[in-house]
């Protein structure tokens, strides 16, 4: 099961960025879809440091815990100082931002939805 959310939650992040982000430009026009785009962007790398910083900690291959569990905790802190930059030094629109960045949600959701039903079919058939 972690195997599958390592491989289909990027990529469901991935797609929700570019819907929303179609949503966006044909409902707000250059500026917001753009912003959109931007957040959707952010949305998909910070999917990847997630589960990549997760399967560390886990696995403990590559990095040590320690180093990752650091990592992971100060990846929050990485991420506002990101979407700070981009919304004052870069003037993204703030509203196309955080559609785009709700990608993320929406992605995490559904491949946690998708694996946990998938799983309880595997279940029901075993």
């Amino acid at each position: 099961m972690i195997d599958q959310l390592k491989t289909q939650t990027p990529r469901y992040v991935a797609v929700a960025a570019v819907l929303l982000a179609a949503i966006a430009f044909a409902i707000g026009g250059t500026e917001v879809g753009f912003g959109a785009a931007v957040g959707g962007l952010v949305a998909v790398v910070d999917a990847w440091a997630i589960i990549w910083l997760v399967s560390q900690i886990l696995t403990g291959a590559g990095l040590s815990r320690a180093i990752a569990v650091a990592l992971l905790a100060s990846k929050l802190i990485i991420l506002l100082a990101v979407c700070w930059a981009l919304l004052t030094r870069l003037a993204i629109n703030p509203v196309g931002f955080s559609v785009g960045l709700g990608a993320l949600v929406v992605g995490m959701l559904y491949a946690g939805a998708i694996v946990s039903v998938k799983e309880a079919q595997a279940t029901r058939e075993g």
